[in-house]
């Protein structure tokens, strides 16, 4: 599968997009290794191909920090703890940094237990999910992750969102590179519909719904993104189903605001009032690590070995994709859209950070 092509658009070394994004957070309050790990959390997006999520939501933090939404002191606090499950209190803090910390806790705890549950209640945006589950995968666990969000899917057969895109990340590993599967439980994620909108193009039908329910492809007429699968035809109603599932998990279970009761629309930046869910399982509790690592690589290894109905485009895996784009961009730099790389360079002028040198 070769890498999207970008064109000519910019491309920084991470290193150095590394050191201007950890700038930043320190410029918005962040302590030193907070902002690291924001930095950190944030970036793995882009190198993952995931431009949605990446750099591109700078603007979308920095809303949430001037309005007083997000606090940059924060601490993750333990609200119930026992011997296989936590609940976290995120006290309004950047998700990014709010989440690794949670994940860290909930694989140590199920190196112990077997398996560990946490929650965080009052937490915001933590980029994507899979960059939590991947921790626990470096760990001999399988990982899972899940969070909700402000309100932009429409729930199936209404006029008007009141879901968040509420994705899961699940991953487990191999001999190889992991298995990552990482989803939004609408047919896509905003971040798509804003990338069409900074670039001036239409959306496939099917994404995207107007203010009056009825499906559009003009990006500047959204109002709200389908459930997984669209239409009734394609499965709507499961994604409207697992939006609800994982609402479930990071609303009601974590003590948290569900998605349709955030009183904060996407465009106007983070609310600081999300949930989130994290789950290790330590695989030796269940066998041998070695031979569920053989056992999962066999299977990937036989799916990837199918005839594909188009040579040129072979059967992958979940998490093939983003590992190829990991490696080109990490080798090549990182990959910024031109209106982007701009919003970068005022954001940066505006909090005292040097931009990066042309």
């Amino acid at each position: 599968m070769p890498v999207a092509d970008w064109g000519d658009e910019p491309r920084v070394p991470y290193e150095t997009l590394y050191r201007f994004v950890t700038r930043m957070f320190q410029a918005l309050g962040l302590r030193e290794n907070d902002a690291r790990i924001a930095a950190a959390s944030l970036l793995v997006a882009d190198v993952r191909g995931i431009e949605t999520h990446g750099v591109q939501r700078m603007m979308f933090y920095v809303l949430g920090f001037r309005d007083g939404r997000i606090d940059p002191r924060a601490e993750l606090t333990v609200d119930r703890e026992r011997l296989s499950t936590i609940a976290f209190s995120g006290n309004h803090g950047l998700g990014l940094v709010m989440a690794t910390k949670a994940m860290t806790r909930v694989i140590a705890k199920a190196r112990e237990s077997g398996i560990c549950l946490g929650t965080i209640r009052d937490s915001s945006h933590y980029g994507i999910a899979a960059r939590y589950a991947l921790m626990a995968s470096d760990h001999d666990m399988c990982g899972m992750c899940m969070t909700n969000t402000s309100p932009i899917v429409v729930p199936f057969g209404a006029k008007r969102h009141a879901l968040g895109t509420n994705p899961i990340a699940f991953t487990a590993p191999t001999n190889g590179d992991p298995f990552c599967l990482d989803m939004a439980t609408s047919t896509v994620a905003l971040g798509k519909i804003e990338v069409a909108r900074r670039l001036g193009v239409p959306v496939p039908d099917g994404w995207s719904l107007d203010a009056d329910g009825l499906p559009v492809t003009d990006p500047l007429l959204h109002a709200g993104l389908t459930p997984l699968g669209g239409d009734f035809d394609r499965g709507g109603h499961k994604g409207y189903g697992l939006g609800m599932m994982v609402e479930i998990f990071t609303s009601q279970l974590a003590s948290n605001t569900w998605s349709g009761q955030i009183d904060r629309e996407h465009a106007d930046g983070d609310s600081g009032t999300n949930g989130q869910m994290f789950m290790a399982i330590d695989i030796a509790a269940f066998r041998d690590v070695q031979d569920f690592r053989d056992a999962l690589s066999e299977m990937c290894i036989s799916l990837k070995a199918m005839e594909p109905v188009d040579p040129s485009s072979p059967v992958l895996i979940p998490g093939d994709p983003e590992m190829i784009a990991t490696r080109y961009n990490m080798e090549h730099g990182i990959p910024i859209r031109k209106p982007v790389y701009h919003e970068l360079r005022v954001l940066g002028d505006e909090l005292g950070v040097v931009w990066l040198s042309d």
